[in-house]
C-alpha cells in the first residue's frame, strides 16, 4: 500500500487541477457573455469616430473610399484584408455569403498589401466588396487601432464604428451581422 501512495496522490492533485481549470473556465464565460449580452464573445460594441479619410479605389483610380460612401445607409460593414493574410482567406467564403444575402453593403480595405496581389486575389476568390480600398501604407488602420487583419467593422452613416469583431468571421458571424443592421 505504502508503494502506492504517491501514485494516489499524483492522481488526486490533477483530478483538483482539472476541476479547477474547468470552474474557471465556466466562470470567463459567464462575465463574457455578460459583459457582451446580446452577441456573445464575438462582435464587441465599439464607439470609435472615424477621422476624415479618403483611400484610393483599388479598381478605379479616379475614385476614392471616404466616409461619404456610408452616408444615407443606415449600416455599412468594412472588412480589413490582405492577400498575405491565411485568416482572411479562411473568412473569405462568408463575406461571399454576406454579399448574396444583400443585408449590407459592404466596403474592403486592402490592408499593408500590394495593389496587385489584393487585385487578383479577388479575382480569384471573388470581390465580395462594393467598393475596395488600397491602404498599402495602413494609414487608415493605424488611426483606428488596427493591431492585426482581419478585421470587421459595422459603421453607420456617421462614420462611427458601433460594432467591431477582431479575427476571422465564421458561420455564427452572418447571424451576429443580421441581428445588428436589421434591428
Amino acid at each position: 500500500m505504502n508503494r502506492f501512495l504517491p501514485f494516489l496522490i499524483l492522481i488526486f492533485l490533477l483530478g483538483l487541477i482539472a476541476v479547477s481549470t474547468y470552474n474557471l473556465n465556466k466562470q470567463q464565460d459567464v462575465k463574457t457573455s455578460e459583459n457582451n449580452e446580446k452577441f456573445g464573445i464575438h462582435f464587441v460594441k465599439s464607439e470609435i469616430a472615424l477621422p476624415d479619410f479618403s483611400l484610393p479605389n483599388l479598381n478605379h483610380d479616379e475614385e476614392e473610399f471616404s466616409k461619404k460612401d456610408f452616408r444615407g445607409k443606415k449600416y455599412s460593414l468594412i472588412n480589413f484584408f490582405a492577400s498575405w493574410c491565411t485568416t482572411c482567406r479562411a473568412e473569405h467564403e462568408i463575406l461571399l455569403h454576406l454579399k448574396k444575402s444583400g443585408i449590407v453593403d459592404m466596403y474592403g480595405v486592402a490592408w499593408h498589401d500590394i495593389s496587385s496581389n489584393a487585385q487578383n486575389y479577388l479575382q480569384q476568390h471573388g470581390n465580395p466588396f462594393k467598393k475596395v480600398a488600397n491602404d498599402a501604407k495602413g494609414s487608415l488602420g493605424r488611426e483606428s487601432l488596427i493591431q492585426a487583419i482581419p478585421e470587421t467593422w459595422i459603421v453607420n452613416e456617421d462614420g462611427i464604428v458601433i460594432w467591431r469583431f477582431r479575427g476571422n468571421l465564421q458561420d455564427f458571424s452572418i447571424e451576429e451581422i443580421q441581428s445588428i443592421v436589421l434591428e
